[in-house]
């Protein structure tokens, strides 16, 4: 596993469309290229509060993203205890052109990202897709600055850790995690792909020992298979659980709740886990008053434990209905809208809004 963060000009292939065809028969993982800049990426684009749901799915994952100012980026991650090939029998064809039967080989060294097993590839690394350009991309925002006679630092105004957006550098970014395998063997692999970020403090994180929340430019949320023991366990806790929003629409006690806003800095549920059997007539119809005013309640309940929101499992077609929904969570006050469109969500957003 590639533990320390190389610029992409280290890699020895000629052309992306060669390590696109990696088939991950070998020691080690080619580094994939980036061609993007913050500026190029965010300048004159303000951040939305937006999530990327599975956006691993994207033309160019976390890029176009970036591009229209989502402020949090979801990728489902996967790591097996052995290594294994998988063999496929291809059938699709290009004009006269068939497709090769493959075989493709999967390294317990490595985290790959994908929403099923049976369509990962070798390249789509974890390190590859997201950590290595933001990674790039934060120690590209946060220079060394340093007076040329004399001691001291020439930055002027605050000296907190810059973010990813150019109109916007102290804006956080949530990057997101979803365990498909194993919590605690997935943990375990993904710890040591964060070390750069710790060492850099680029990370948000929380003392336990003090009882103290730091602020950084990216925060790194766990959900899916959640290794609760594990993170439960650290003393200074450099991600975090996705905290269950369903929690705050029950009679869970004031203790469970508070035990969640040190473990979490976002609680998401699904919106049938919150409208209960109310939820069948959100299908095709906009939400009513009193499931607007529910929800609002629950949004209400987890920001006074310091926890932003996030619902996933709407509708995802009628593209009006969609919007509806859409307009009115934002409106009852969730903080991440869960959108597959970027661009028509990013669009949908160019006129004023305001909350209730």
């Amino acid at each position: 596993m590639i533990n320390v963060f190389k610029p992409s000009k280290d890699i020895q292939y000629n052309n992306n469309s060669q390590i696109l065809q990696y088939d991950g028969n070998s020691a080690k993982t080619p580094i994939l290229p980036f061609n993007y800049t913050i500026e190029g990426l965010t300048r004159d684009v303000y951040p939305k509060p937006l999530h990327s749901h599975n956006d691993y799915w994207r033309a160019h994952p976390l890029f176009d993203a970036l591009s229209i100012g989502a402020v949090s980026i979801e990728s489902d991650i996967w790591h097996f205890p052995k290594n294994y090939t998988l063999q496929r029998t291809t059938t699709e064809s290009t004009g006269i052109t068939t497709t090769p039967n493959e075989t493709l080989y999967f390294n317990s060294n490595e985290v790959y990202v994908g929403h099923n097993q049976v369509f990962l590839h070798p390249i789509n690394t974890l390190f590859n897709l997201y950590l290595n350009p933001i990674y790039q991309f934060l120690s590209y925002s946060n220079p060394n600055f340093k007076f040329i006679d004399g001691d001291g630092n020439p930055l002027l105004g605050s000296q907190q850790k810059h973010s990813l957006f150019y109109n916007d550098p102290e804006q956080q970014v949530y990057l997101w995690f979803d365990f498909k395998t194993s919590p605690n063997d997935t943990y375990d692999a993904l710890k040591p792909l964060l070390q750069p970020f710790i060492d850099s403090n680029f990370l948000t994180y929380y003392n336990t020992t003090d009882d103290s929340l730091h602020q950084g430019p990216l925060v790194l949320t766990i959900t899916g298979n959640l290794p609760i023991g594990k993170v439960s366990e650290e003393k200074i806790r450099y991600t975090f659980l996705d905290g269950p929003l369903s929690y705050f629409n029950t009679s869970a006690s004031d203790n469970e709740l508070k035990n969640w806003s040190k473990l979490s800095q976002v609680a998401s549920g699904s919106l049938q886990s919150l409208l209960g059997d109310d939820y069948n007539s959100t299908i095709k119809n906009n939400f009513t008053d009193q499931q607007k005013t529910k929800l609002k309640s629950v949004f209400d309940k987890a920001h006074t434990y310091g926890l932003k929101t996030r619902i996933w499992g709407d509708i995802t077609w009628p593209w009006n209905l969609v919007d509806s929904h859409l307009l009115d969570l934002y409106q009852a006050g969730t903080d991440l809208l869960n959108v597959d469109d970027l661009k028509r969500a990013s669009d949908l957003f160019s006129w004023t809004i305001t909350r209730n």
